[in-house]
């Protein structure tokens, strides 16, 4: 279930508003920020079975940021077109 996910999703927006909005009340230690962080990062991790799962039956998850591209999906490619793709860059 997407359920980790959602539930960080939405407190760090409301995290995120709440610092505009409140004065600071004080300094916030580096130490609390990692902490906070790292929090965040196991609830993100905590999805990857989840993701592995999901190309296990037959869904395909594409992750692009500007020119990096990556497809995951339960098919395989046949080895000779896996060749192709190396070989076109």
């Amino acid at each position: 279930s997407m359920k980790p996910f959602h539930i960080t999703l939405t407190l760090s927006v409301v995290l995120f508003i709440a610092g505009f909005i409140c004065p600071p009340m004080g300094v916030i230690d580096g130490s609390v920020l990692t902490a906070v962080g790292l929090l965040f990062s196991f609830a993100t991790l905590a999805q990857v079975p989840e993701i592995i799962q999901s190309a296990r039956n037959g869904k395909t998850i594409r992750l692009q940021n500007g020119t990096f591209s990556a497809t995951v999906s339960g098919e395989r490619e046949p080895r000779d077109k896996l060749s192709q793709h190396s070989t076109e860059d």
